[in-house]
Parts: structure tokens; C-alpha cells; sequence
């Protein structure tokens, strides 16, 4: 918004007022016609990140939601592999926690979750079953097991962004060129029109701050929250 109004000043300094208004019709028809473009290309930009975030949160809860159904249907397998299993939930949701929501706000992603979803899959793949009853829990818990290492790689692909960088390019420079097409309207009192100036350049700002805010899923001010899983540590550590 300063930046806008300091680029006003200069203008009105080094041109004057009569070219200004002399410009106002073809200026006004070209700012209609760019600001209609970009409008829609806005509105484009903070669907589809608002929709990959509310995305990101539903799978994140479907992920959750099957590490406490591992949780429950532990109980029908041997006492000795139950508590294999539970060991290795609150492993998994722990380095989850404490190791991947870091690493995925920093672009990164966690071996050591990698490692504790193997840890997790060796349990119900190395022991031997002999009775219909743990057949049946374990030939479940595969399943579930599998989607939860499905929706834990859609949170990674998601946590990447979606807006690729040669969009961002039209949506700033498309915004800076909506900026100075204000320049070439001409009001007699340069206060009034810093004023609205300052006003677009602050909605466009806050439009383009949305959709980066919302661009990352899990880094930024604006982030799912990993309760979720906190929910499900405390249910898994009572069991």
C-alpha cells in the first residue's frame, strides 16, 4: 500500500494533470477490461488453495481415523502382537507429530516416519498366524494399514502447494500492472486518490496473501492442525 502511493507521488510530480485527464477514457476501458481479467483469476487462485486445504484437513482426519481403527482391531490378535502393534502406533504417531509436521513445514519430508510405517507394516507381515480369528484382524488390519500409508502420502503430495510458479508470476506482476493503470487517471486532489489507490492495492494484497497463506496446507500462518492425532495418541496410549 505504501509502495502504491509512493509510486502516485512520483507520477504526479513529473506529469501533469491535463495529459492525465486527456488519457481517462482509453485508461479507464483498458483498467475495466485487465481488472475483469484478473478478478477471475483471482477468484480461480483462492478456490482451488482453499479447496486443496480443506482437502488436506479431510485426509488428515481419514489418516487418523485409521490409526485409531489399527488401535481397536489390535485387540483380537495375540496378546504378545497386540502390544507389538500398540508400540508401534504411538511410534508412528509420534515421529508423525514431532517429526514430520516440522519437516513438511520446511518443504521436507520425515525418514524417520518412513521408518516407523515399515516398523509398522513388519508387524502384522512377520509373525506367523495359525487361528481364523487373528487371520481375519490381521487380513483387516492390512487393509486399514494400507490406507493409512495412502492418505500419509496424499498429505505429502499436498503439502508441496499446487500454485505453480509461473502463476505466481501473472499474479503479481498481473496485480503491479493493475496498480499503475491508476496512475493514468487524473483526480484533482492527489490525497483522495492515494487514498483509493491505497485501498486497491490492499485488497490485492490480501487477496495474494490468501492464497499463499492457503497454498501450503501444513507451513505458513494459516496451517492444519495436527490435532487429529494428538486425539488419537491419547486414545492409543490408554489402550
Amino acid at each position: 500500500m505504501l509502495g502504491s502511493i509512493v509510486g502516485l507521488v512520483i507520477v504526479r510530480r513529473f506529469v501533469n494533470l491535463d495529459w492525465l485527464k486527456q488519457h481517462h477514457e482509453i485508461a479507464s476501458y483498458f483498467f475495466l477490461m485487465i481488472g475483469t481479467l484478473y478478478a477471475v483469476l483471482i477468484a480461480f487462485a483462492i478456490y482451488v488453495v482453499w479447496t486443496q486445504f480443506q482437502d488436506a484437513g479431510a485426509k488428515l482426519e481419514a489418516e487418523a481415523n485409521a490409526v485409531g481403527d489399527l488401535s481397536r482391531m489390535a485387540a483380537g490378535l495375540p496378546p504378545s502382537q497386540h502390544a507389538q502393534v500398540r508400540e508401534a502406533l504411538i511410534n508412528y504417531i509420534h515421529a508423525v507429530l514431532d517429526d514430520e509436521f516440522p519437516a513438511m513445514a520446511a518443504g521436507r519430508e520425515s525418514p524417520r516416519t518412513w521408518t516407523a510405517m515399515q516398523r509398522l507394516m513388519d508387524v502384522y507381515t512377520q509373525p506367523s498366524i495359525a487361528g481364523v480369528k487373528e487371520q481375519v484382524f490381521t487380513a483387516e488390519s492390512l487393509k486399514h494399514l494400507n490406507e493409512l500409508s495412502n492418505f500419509r502420502r496424499s498429505r505429502l503430495f499436498t503439502s508441496r502447494g499446487t500454485v505453480p510458479r509461473l502463476l505466481w508470476y501473472l499474479l503479481f506482476g498481473g496485480g503491479a500492472l493493475l496498480i499503475a493503470f491508476t496512475y493514468f487517471f487524473g483526480h484533482e486532489s492527489v490525497a483522495w486518490q492515494a487514498a483509493m489507490t491505497a485501498a486497491l492495492a490492499g485488497t490485492l494484497s490480501f487477496s495474494l496473501y490468501l492464497i499463499v497463506a492457503f497454498n501450503g496446507p501444513f507451513d505458513g500462518s494459516t496451517r492444519v492442525s495436527p490435532l487429529p492425532y494428538e486425539v488419537e495418541l491419547q486414545h492409543v496410549s490408554m489402550r
